[in-house]
């Protein structure tokens, strides 16, 4: 991977990871705005809980190496939902931080899983 792109990659992921433990932090820490958030929305109040932990968990995996690229795809899954969850009660304005937030995570999610793979083949050569 080119130093630029390594650059940018680490650059995202650390704007990424600080929204994540951001977000999911809030949620943990002010559990009763959370709730009362998700259940406005119509799901059940424990739901804030949990996307919270995971929100908190990912934001942490993101800068892991290894596992970024995992972090970043089950990350993607949250923003699906977020964009759903805002489409469905006709908040189109308020859907596109997610949107972008997803592809910015399918960005990373891919480079890490092909960087990865690229770094397993070279070292798997024979000869090196």
């Amino acid at each position: 991977m080119s130093k630029g792109k390594t650059i940018t990659l680490w650059i995202l992921s650390g704007l990424l990871a600080a929204l994540f433990l951001f977000a999911g932090g809030f949620k943990l820490v002010k559990p009763e705005m959370a709730k009362a958030g998700f259940v406005q929305m119509g799901y059940a109040a424990w739901f804030a809980i949990f996307i919270g932990v995971c929100e908190v968990l990912g934001g942490i995996g993101v800068l892991i190496p290894r596992v970024a690229g995992l972090a970043a795809a089950c990350l993607s899954v949250i923003m699906i939902g977020a964009v759903y969850t805002v489409v469905s009660h006709h908040m189109y304005g308020d859907a596109v931080v997610p949107a972008i937030t997803f592809l910015l995570l399918i960005f990373v999610s891919y480079t890490r899983f092909t960087s990865g793979r690229a770094s397993q083949a070279q070292a798997a050569a024979p000869g090196k």
